[in-house]
C-alpha cells in the first residue's frame, strides 16, 4: 500500500458507506494497474485550477492525471448535475488530466 496517499482530512458528510466502499474499490483496481493513487486529494496536490473542485481520487500513471468523483444515484442530483458539469470543464481545461464519474448504487436488499 506504499502507493497509496489518503489525506487526514474526514470524509465528505456527503458521502455515504457505498460511495465510500466504491472509493476504495476504484483506488484499489487503480494501483493494481500501476498508477499511484491519492484518496480525497488536499487542494495542493491539485491544479490550482482545481484546487476547489471536491474530487474524490486522483491516479497518476502510464502519462495519465485522472481526477475521479464517485456518486451514488441518490447524490446525482444532490447539488444538481450542475457541479459535474462546472467540475468536468474544468478538468478538461487541465492539458493531460482526465475526468472520471463512477455511479454506485446500494445493493437493493430482497423483502420477504
Amino acid at each position: 500500500m506504499a502507493d497509496q496517499t489518503v489525506n487526514p482530512v474526514t470524509y465528505p458528510r456527503s458521502e455515504t458507506p457505498t460511495e465510500h466502499r466504491r472509493l476504495l474499490s476504484v483506488a484499489r483496481e487503480y494501483r493494481q494497474k500501476g498508477y499511484h493513487v491519492v484518496v480525497h486529494p488536499a487542494p495542493e496536490e491539485l491544479p490550482p485550477a482545481l484546487a476547489k473542485c471536491p474530487i474524490d481520487l486522483i491516479a497518476k500513471g502510464e502519462g495519465r492525471k485522472i481526477a475521479v468523483e464517485i456518486r451514488s444515484r441518490e447524490h446525482l442530483t444532490l447539488n444538481g448535475s450542475e457541479d459535474l458539469r462546472r467540475m468536468t470543464t474544468l478538468i478538461e481545461q487541465e492539458p493531460g488530466w482526465e475526468f472520471e464519474l463512477v455511479v454506485t448504487n446500494p445493493r437493493s436488499k430482497n423483502l420477504k
